[in-house]
């Protein structure tokens, strides 16, 4: 069976996946993990699926016009890799990531909205 990782927008529909309350809940997400106790393994998913979104992982950029918004696309991506090479297990599956990362782009794109 195939793993379905949590994103933001799981579970939600249209406008719903970028309204108010979800920047709540990942907000929530993000502090239950880094400066808080209790992170749980959804938390997990919807970090590490908006990073991948955020910092264009799976996603060629192809838009960044200048020298420097080249490298910081560049830079964002290898520090989200180190935090899979270091994170995942060998035997780690990226493909779910990739399905929510995919997810939440496709959000941002069809309600023209991101967090």
């Amino acid at each position: 069976m195939t793993h379905i990782y949590h994103s933001l927008s799981t579970g939600k529909d249209g406008g719903e996946r970028r309204d108010r309350q979800a920047f709540t809940e990942l907000q929530a997400s993000y502090r239950r993990l880094f400066f808080e106790t209790g992170g749980t393994h959804k938390d997990q998913e919807i970090v590490l699926s908006d990073l991948a979104a955020y910092c264009g992982y799976f996603f060629a950029q192809t838009h960044e016009k200048s020298a420097d918004a080249l490298r910081e696309a560049n830079a964002m991506r290898r520090v989200f890799a180190r935090i899979i090479r270091l994170g995942l297990s060998p035997d780690g599956d990226l493909s779910a990531l990739y399905r929510a990362a995919a997810a939440e782009l496709i959000a941002d794109q069809e309600e023209g909205v991101t967090l």
